[in-house]
């Protein structure tokens, strides 16, 4: 079977055509898990006793031996390995010539489940596993990909979240699918308070202050250039205390400096709102607010920008984090050399020893 998707995967595996080899690859470790999980449910081997065995960093060569072996119970044995090193242009020589010898004899009482970061596909071995098992990449959606994904994988929970709704999960969560799935599954034990679909109430009230109020609010100062209500919205940020708070909220604010670049240099051209949204794939609402805001606010993208990378080292280095994301508010929302900075941002933008 060819590189494919996982409803391909399944609807094989449940009229009896089991590949031999599965490999799910990629960066978004909770598709990969979700897959598995799946996979599992589909074979009913999986459910026997002793038909399902996993490793982590284990030998090949124990790994296929296991392959190899006959069931005690069961028509298949599953297994399931992760670290397999070979796969990779920099990885084991030997490691890909034990593969490749394995993928030329593979038995048929086995599906051997691998689980990798990532394939060369310039590989012989790589191009041998996609000629002769299932491959599905599991990658991380794109920052503009993740409003449409919610919307796909929420009615995986049997709900249905509003387009607004949407936006405010993907800019508190990013491109964080393990947490959204978990957002997603407390939305659904709440279910929709009107109507039908959840909307964006539910979602703040879900979120909780630090991580759905600031969401907007913050994106709306910084776009405004108010420098007085992005502090504000900085501080409820950072109410809660949380220690991955910071590095999140790094990312969201460096997601609205990216956007808004990507509008300024549409609007320098003599582009509008449709140009707007179709660079960066936003709803119609969000491409109007950065539209606007392009003209007022669009040239300090860049100082922006800059800030973001020195916010991130300071970060990585155990320097004050209030102190740290205050840098990159002042950069986008205050004027350059303005003598009307409000001494509170000023003195929440110190950096601290």
């Amino acid at each position: 079977m060819p590189l494919g998707t996982l409803a391909e995967l399944i609807k094989n595996v449940k009229q009896g055509r089991v590949p031999p080899v599965v490999v799910f690859s990629g960066p978004d470790e909770n598709a990969k898990k979700r897959a598995l999980q799946k996979l599992l449910e589909a074979l009913p081997d999986s459910s026997i006793p002793g038909c399902v065995e996993r490793f982590q960093d284990a030998p090949l060569a124990r790994v296929l031996d296991s392959a190899r072996t006959m069931p005690l119970l069961g028509d298949r044995r599953i297994i399931i390995v992760r670290g397999i090193t070979g796969l990779a242009a920099d990885g084991d020589a030997s490691s890909r010539e034990m593969l490749g010898e394995y993928l030329e004899h593979m038995p048929a009482h086995s599906v051997l489940v691998i689980l990798a970061d990532k394939l060369d596909g310039r590989l012989a071995v790589v191009k041998k596993l996609e000629q002769r098992g299932h491959v599905i990449a599991c990658e991380l959606p794109s920052e503009r990909e993740m409003p449409g994904w919610l919307a796909a994988r929420s009615t995986e929970f049997g709900i249905e979240l509003t387009s607004a709704a949407c936006q405010l999960l993907a800019d508190a969560l990013g491109a964080d699918t393990g947490m959204a799935d978990g957002e997603l599954r407390k939305l659904a034990l709440l279910g929709p308070t009107t109507g039908t679909a959840i909307d964006f109430a539910q979602v703040e009230e879900s979120l909780g202050p630090s991580r759905a109020v600031g969401a907007f609010a913050l994106e709306d100062a910084l776009l405004a250039g108010d420098l007085r209500r992005a502090i504000d919205a900085l501080e409820r940020h950072l109410a809660d205390n949380d220690a991955g708070v910071p590095l999140a909220l790094l990312g969201r604010l460096g997601g609205i400096v990216r956007r808004l670049a990507l509008a300024f240099a549409v609007t320098s051209r003599g582009g509008g709102e449709n140009e707007v949204r179709a660079a960066l794939g936003v709803h119609p609402f969000v491409a109007g607010k950065y539209a606007r805001a392009a003209n007022k606010v669009g040239p300090r993208t860049e100082r922006a920008l800059s800030a973001c990378v020195a916010a991130d080292l300071a970060l990585k280095s155990g320097r004050d984090a209030r102190a740290a994301l205050a840098v990159v508010v002042l950069a986008m929302a205050a004027p350059t050399q303005s003598p009307r900075t409000p001494a509170k941002a000023r003195a929440f933008g110190e950096t601290r020893s």
